[in-house]
């Protein structure tokens, strides 16, 4: 069976595929497997403080590859599939993908935006700052009309228990990449230090 239908794209940060392994770790079967040309490398060589491959380099995508490989044979085995079931599923995993990755990068965006507006204090724009929660409520609303459309595709083939696993593992593989990035967010500002306020010198400022 070929795996390939999740996780796709180059521009997965090699650093979650860490996050990724944890969160699809429990598993007792996965836990017990012996270490083999398909195990994940990302789970034994990269940490959240790692170093990510440039995303054009051969390790890069060879790493993401795996990955994908790695989260389509858990997925398997976890929901108990055949080969017939994870091609459907993985087929209908990518109808969604666009849709689900454009959400994410609208809702980042707009969390930024009600970020630096909040960081203004008594200046924030009240205008703003309700449109951008307005714009926030659609992006969760949006969310659930995928989930929704994804869960009747997901119905022709899958049992309710299978949708229901599966559903439980891109909650965690969505909560662990969030913790991973802002993990990442925050060791950036880390590096940048605190910002300094200009010091003015002895006889320049007022009388």
């Amino acid at each position: 069976m070929r795996y390939g239908g999740f996780v796709r794209g180059g521009r997965l940060v090699a650093a979650l595929a860490l996050g990724i392994a944890l969160a699809l770790a429990p598993s007792r079967a996965w836990a017990q497997e012996p270490e083999g040309r398909d195990t994940l490398p990302a789970a034994r060589s990269f940490t959240p403080d790692s170093t990510a491959p440039d995303e054009s380099s051969p390790e890069r995508r060879e790493l993401e590859q795996r990955l994908r490989q790695r989260i389509a044979q858990v997925v398997q085995a976890r929901l108990a599939l055949t080969d017939d079931q994870l091609g459907r599923l993985q087929r209908v995993n990518q109808r969604y993908e666009g849709r689900r990755r454009d959400l994410v990068r609208t809702e980042r965006s707009l969390r930024l935006s009600l970020r630096a507006e909040l960081l203004r204090g008594d200046q924030a724009d009240q205008g703003r700052v309700g449109a951008l929660l307005d714009q926030l409520v659609q992006v969760q609303q949006s969310r659930l009309d995928i989930f929704r459309e994804e869960q009747h595709d997901l119905s022709a083939f899958l049992t309710p228990v299978q949708r229901a696993k599966y559903a439980a593992l891109q909650e965690q593989l969505r909560k662990r990449i969030g913790e991973l990035r802002e993990r990442r967010s925050e060791r950036r500002q880390l590096r940048r230090g605190p910002r300094r306020r200009p010091q003015v010198p002895a006889g320049d400022g007022p009388p």
